[in-house]
């Protein structure tokens, strides 16, 4: 009874590693499915992305005036208080 369970632990390890080295390389169909949907969304994005680039390259940009950025808040110099 203690060689039994000595062989089917043996065939157990035996199959789990020759099953797992044939499914290492293989790809799932779930992994190829997901790879096909995120290459649609990716299309529809830079179709979107086209129209929207080539809109803003028409734009007039002088319409905005010139670029004048707000000055900065410079802190005051140190004065001394007097007692």
């Amino acid at each position: 009874m203690h060689n039994l369970k000595k062989i089917v632990l043996l065939l157990f390890l035996v199959s789990t590693f020759l099953l797992s080295t044939s499914m290492a390389g293989r790809q799932s169909k779930f992994v190829n499915m997901l790879a096909e949907e995120v290459d649609a969304a990716f299309e529809e994005i830079s179709v979107e992305g086209e129209a929207i680039h080539e809109r803003l390259l028409r734009a007039n940009t002088k319409d905005y005036g010139r670029y004048d950025p707000t000055p900065a808040l410079v802190k005051p110099p140190f004065k001394l208080i007097p007692n």
